[in-house]
């Protein structure tokens, strides 16, 4: 059977999970991780996207980025991952040490509805570092978009521009004030449920939202995205 095309909707954002093979690390070094943030910085060049948010941990990237575009979506995470995968292939041949995949399959993603899951995703992102035990709570892992979320300065020399989602704007009428709230959000982290939706919304490559947000996905794609009922269907 022919594997379905991935959802794409230009204009919302998309939740990314790029996550890599199994035993590889391709981001555990600072070197690799600075390098990767260059790439991240043209790819927002080359295709038309708004990156609201990043982790680079050492086997896995989270993003929430816009694409304005069908094709802005694959076309930046592909980017990146065979960058990634170029530069390692070579210091392989270079050490004369056999090749091995760097990164599992496809990458993996899901529509939000901005006004509902936007803030949620951006929290789930930027608290990526934490949940994985590289720091504790209330520490800041200086390779993702946390900073500059919580007024801490950029995150590093070749951190990518960020756009931030409406949702966040929405926190406070100043700069500060702004801040101040996301840093409470993620001090509070995500409530369990949300983040079984938000991972649930990955593996299946689908939608999150209310039911008419999806009922209009539906329509727009072609695609049921919303769950079917429970039990036997009714006789008619």
């Amino acid at each position: 059977m022919a594997r379905q095309s991935r959802l794409c909707v230009p204009g919302l954002p998309h939740l990314v999970q790029l996550m890599a093979a199994t035993g590889a690390r391709p981001l555990a070094q600072d070197d690799q991780r600075m390098r990767f943030l260059g790439w991240m910085s043209e790819a927002l060049g080359a295709f038309p996207t708004r990156l609201h948010a990043y982790s680079l941990l050492h086997d896995g990237v989270w993003l929430l980025l816009t694409p304005h575009e069908p094709k802005g979506l694959s076309g930046f995470v592909q980017t990146l991952a065979r960058r990634t995968s170029r530069v390692q292939s070579a210091a392989a041949t270079a050490q004369a040490s056999e090749r091995q995949a760097i990164w599992a399959g496809r990458f993996r993603s899901a529509v939000l509805e901005p006004s509902a899951w936007a803030l949620p995703a951006m929290v789930w992102v930027d608290d990526a570092a934490r949940r994985a035990g590289l720091v504790a709570a209330g520490q800041v892992w200086p390779w993702c978009s946390q900073s500059a979320h919580c007024g801490l300065g950029a995150s590093g020399g070749n951190a990518p521009a960020l756009q931030l989602p409406s949702a966040y704007w929405a926190l406070g009428n100043t700069p500060f004030a702004r801040e101040a709230a996301y840093t409470q959000l993620l001090l509070a982290s995500l409530h369990a449920q949300r983040v079984r939706e938000l991972e649930q919304a990955l593996r299946r490559g689908a939608a999150l939202g209310d039911a008419r947000f999806l009922q209009q996905l539906t329509q727009l794609s072609g695609r049921q995205l919303q769950p079917p009922p429970r039990g036997r269907p009714r006789k008619a």
